[in-house]
Formats: C-alpha cells, structure tokens, sequence
C-alpha cells in the first residue's frame, strides 16, 4: 500500500534510484537475519531528484522516509546497484542469507539454474533487482519444503509428495516425463532440498521458454492446453 502511494513517481523516472530504494525500504533485504536498510547517501539521491517534482504536486516527501533516519553504515549504498553476481556468488549470497535446510546448502549446481531462471536480460549474471527476486522465490519454496517434508529422517520428498508439489504448482506431467525427473533428481527414494529446488527451477525455466515461443507465434493463436505438456516430455525426454 505504502508503494503504491510513489507508483505514479517512480514511472517519471525522477530518479534513477527512486524505484530500488522504495523496494529496500519497504521490502527489504535480509541478511543472515539482519534487515539491510539503504545508506542515508542513497536515500538522499533519491530524494534529491523527485522531491521537488513531488512538491509541484501538493505532496510532501514522508516524514518516514527522512534521510536523517537511514544509517551510514552496514547498510546498501547506491553503488550496490551496479553490482553483478554470477554463479558462484549468488550461491554465495544465499548461503550467508541462510538459505539451507539442517545445515544443507544448495549446490552450485542447482544456483545455476536459478541465476537462468532470474537472468531476465540474459548477461550471465544478476544484478541487485534480480538476486532480490531470486532470494524471495528460493525463501517461498524453501519455506514450503520446511513445512511439509523437513520432519522425514532424512528430510526428503516421496514420489507422491512430489506429484502433489507439481500439480500445486501447475505443472501436468504425464507419467514418462514424472518418472525421467524423478530418476534425475531422486536418490535413496526421495528428492531433497537441493534437488527439489533445482526440479521446480528447472520446469519454471522451460515454463518461461515455452510462453516466450508464443508470445513470438505471427498470429493470435489459441494453443491446447496440452501443448506445454508436449513441450515439457521433448525437452526433458
């Protein structure tokens, strides 16, 4: 609520750096349980370029976003938003942001994937905004593998668990394409943490490639439903 109150601002690109220090403000980054809040320097960036268009409108910059307010130290400056994450360091990021089940880390393996499937301008890398989303996806499915598989000794997911994880998820597999993943990413009659993540990132990934193909189709063309399907038992088939 309180974001959409700037929405109208933040599309004058006032500032280029109104739009991620609302995002740090009001869904911020955590840090080994640590909130990181934005530098008092970048909230007096983003303020010195859209007050005054704020002010020819009758509107006030909030008492709560006061620069004086912000910390100028151990907090995200400006400059982080050039940063660029590959691999190896978004692996990283997620291991110190405590994204783990009993201790376990994901594989780079599988932070591989992830970098695709947040990689929205395909440099090979991440930038802030987008290891930002990739750390709220892993956080809801790591919180969904807590929830409903971690109890199991050793935690892990059987394979009926896994069809009613997929169908939650709106991925219709038929039973060849369930069983080549299931050898793929089970092991000693179940799939855990690491490979659950790396299942669900990979179907989102050919998800996203598959609606990109028709987003590109020459003509306004309605496609069956089962199309995806075919296209999921090809690509992993």
């Amino acid at each position: 609520m309180k974001m959409s109150f700037f929405n109208s601002i933040v599309q004058t690109v006032c500032s280029v750096d109104i739009r991620l220090f609302l995002c740090r403000v009001y869904a911020p980054q955590c840090v080994a349980g640590e909130v990181q809040r934005p530098c008092r320097s970048f909230c007096e960036r983003a303020k010195r370029g859209c007050e005054g268009l704020m002010s020819s409108y009758g509107v006030s910059w909030p008492a709560e976003l006061q620069c004086n307010l912000f910390p100028e130290e151990r907090c995200i400056s400006e400059d982080s938003r050039s940063e660029t994450l590959n691999a190896e360091a978004v692996l990283t990021k997620l291991n110190a942001g405590g994204f783990t089940v009993r201790g376990k880390s994901l594989s780079l393996k599988t932070a591989r994937l992830l970098l695709t499937l947040m990689d929205a301008d395909h440099t090979g890398d991440l930038d802030v905004l987008e290891l930002f989303k990739l750390e709220h996806y892993v956080a809801i499915i790591r919180r969904e593998y807590v929830e409903s598989y971690e109890s199991r000794n050793p935690s892990s997911v059987t394979q009926t668990q896994m069809e009613k994880a997929l169908s939650v998820h709106d991925f219709s597999l038929d039973d060849g394409t369930f069983q080549t993943l299931w050898r793929e990413h089970g092991s000693r009659g179940g799939i855990d943490y690491d490979e659950y993540v790396a299942l669900l990132t990979r179907l989102q990934i050919l998800r996203g490639r598959f609606k990109a193909h028709l987003l590109n189709l020459p003509c306004d063309c309605q496609v069956a439903s089962f199309s995806f399907k075919q296209f999921l038992k090809s690509a992993i088939i």
